[in-house]
């Protein structure tokens, strides 16, 4: 089974807050203030739990899973705001193999070749504890 992964257009929140912050939140309702991501900083841990869940199974469906995210979007609006190494990271690809890689190296996640010799990134049991330890 693969699953589809379709980009958010339409929500609805409600806020429930203290009088003093407000007015805060009225200006982010209005668009008065840019919101930008912080997924970037811990994007190995979410793309962890992706893959435990069996959202995310290789390379490519992680890439498409960052493309229909609220960083992907901010990234190509504000590319210097994610700037890393010094240049503007709008594609992600760079964001995305760079995590793989991370979790990879401290043993979260590992590629097993399947029966058609394509590689399927699995949660090890490390990986499987961190994921649920984050929840």
């Amino acid at each position: 089974m693969r699953l589809t992964l379709y980009p958010d257009k339409d929500g609805i929140a409600v806020i429930l807050c203290e009088t003093e912050l407000e007015s805060k939140y009225r200006t982010l309702v209005q668009g008065k203030t840019v919101l930008e991501s912080s997924l970037h900083l811990n994007l190995a841990e979410h793309i962890n739990s992706e893959i435990g869940l069996g959202t995310i199974t290789d390379l490519a469906s992680a890439k498409t899973w960052l493309r229909n995210s609220f960083l992907y979007q901010r990234m190509n609006r504000n590319p210097q705001h994610y700037a890393l190494n010094g240049s503007a990271a709008t594609d992600g690809d760079e964001l995305v193999m760079r995590s793989i890689e991370q979790l990879k190296v401290t043993q979260l996640v590992e590629e097993v070749e399947n029966s058609m010799q394509l590689k399927k990134l699995c949660s090890t049991e490390y990986g499987e504890i961190m994921s649920k330890a984050n929840h």
